[in-house]
């Protein structure tokens, strides 16, 4: 045990000083998201009448996020991931005001102009990120720099959802959207002193690329020329982000048919999170697996938990199973994103960081709509019994490919190449 957590901290100091701001600056953007995030559904199913326009309105966001990805593919390659979180932060200031209007206001088209800011701002801030690790951690280190992003920031989230769920006695949803404020001028202020390459303006950086009519064939070709094992990765990152948009909207949502009051919604969405601070010791704990062996546990986990959720509706259970479902993709998530990153060339890694989040942001389209439908007509838990029936199959799937890995050697062919 002493030389595990010896190992953690050694792992810990190997981390790049940009790196770690980039994080830090998440965690108090996470922090600031998690006061208001637990009632972000139950509060817009109150500018509607039915779950499949709740359903509607978080897939129109995510539908923005899919298309804002997409020039982001060949942007993130040239312009300074640094210069691209900066630019989505001045779309969520605007975000938010938007937010707070709406409530006040009472207002479906500004929920829709702030919906739309956001679906732009959050591709921004996350791809510049991850895009950030990507180029400039080793390949050996990938799951770690993963597993610590990914902790540090769900640790901000769940944070803020226990304060959240204090706040919500005094103020309402609309002001609590106000939390996120300071994050974001933080990260204003922080930001320009982390050091990076590439263009400095995104949008002169955007005129520069986008002149040719070749952009989205000159993606395909990029991507044709990958190693053939990353479609299965991408498959992966579609479904985790059906699973992370489902859960977000509509766990809530059963958790206040079965009764379970406003605040402690937060505390479960909290109790939720919590397998994610966990991520660099999972880590840590599966490096010594096949990754295709930890994805596939991983993805049993979470179709076991959705099936039980499919007919249990004691509280206490409800809690403890939506855990489990976020287990499986604290367990999932740095196992295939080290896969990603160590299958990907070097002068490709921002391409392909858009690449998954473009699979990812498809996954939050399909997710909350489809399941939205299910739910009208056949009620909430039977969606749950629908999404973990396709959990089991791509688990099934995966443990079926579980040698996938074994001929990936430390530097693969197409990656010396590059080097």
């Amino acid at each position: 045990m002493r030389h595990f957590f010896r190992t953690i901290i050694e792992d810990n100091k190997k981390i790049p000083t940009g790196v770690k701001l980039l994080v830090l600056i998440l965690f108090f953007r996470a922090l600031g998201w998690g006061v208001v995030d637990p009632y972000v559904s139950v509060w817009i199913s109150g500018f509607t009448d039915s779950y499949k326009m709740t359903g509607l309105l978080l897939s129109f966001y995510s539908l923005i996020s899919l298309f804002s990805i997409i020039p982001l593919i060949r942007l993130a390659d040239k312009v300074r991931d640094v210069r691209i979180v900066q630019d989505g932060d001045i779309f969520y200031l605007f975000t938010i005001l938007f937010y707070m209007g709406a409530g006040y206001l009472h207002s479906l088209p500004l929920l829709v102009i702030a919906l739309l800011l956001n679906g732009i701002a959050h591709p921004l801030v996350f791809v510049g990120v991850e895009s950030y690790i990507r180029k400039h951690t080793e390949d050996a280190g990938s799951s770690r720099c993963f597993s610590y992003y990914i902790a540090l920031h769900y640790f901000g989230w769940i944070l803020g959802m226990v304060i959240g769920s204090f706040a919500i006695n005094h103020f309402s949803i609309t002001q609590l959207f106000a939390c996120v404020l300071p994050s974001i001028l933080m990260g204003i202020f922080i930001l320009p002193r982390i050091h990076d390459q590439g263009y400095r303006s995104l949008f002169s950086a955007f005129f520069a690329l986008f002149h040719r009519p070749l952009f989205l064939t000159q993606v395909y070709e990029d991507y044709r020329n990958l190693d053939k094992r990353m479609s299965f990765l991408m498959c992966l990152a579609f479904f985790d982000g059906v699973i992370v948009m489902f859960s977000y909207v509509f766990i809530p949502l059963f958790a206040v048919t079965v009764d379970v009051p406003l605040p402690q919604v937060a505390l479960l969405m909290a109790t939720m999170h919590v397998p994610f601070v966990f991520s660099f010791f999972i880590t840590e704990l599966t490096d010594r697996y096949s990754k295709m062996d930890v994805i596939a546990w991983g993805l049993f986990v979470g179709a076991i938990a959705f099936v039980l959720l499919s007919f249990i509706v004691v509280q206490h259970w409800v809690v403890l199973l939506s855990a489990m479902t976020m287990l499986s993709l604290a367990i999932v998530r740095p196992a295939y994103n080290g896969l990603i990153t160590h299958l990907t060339p070097r002068r490709m890694m921002g391409e392909v960081t858009g690449l998954h989040n473009l699979a990812q942001r498809l996954g939050f389209v399909v997710g909350p709509f489809f399941s939205g439908i299910i739910a009208d007509a056949y009620g909430i838990q039977f969606t749950f019994f629908v999404i973990a029936l396709f959990t089991f199959i791509l688990a099934s799937i995966t443990f079926l490919l579980r040698g996938y890995t074994n001929v990936i050697n430390p530097v693969t062919p197409l990656l010396a190449h590059e080097k």
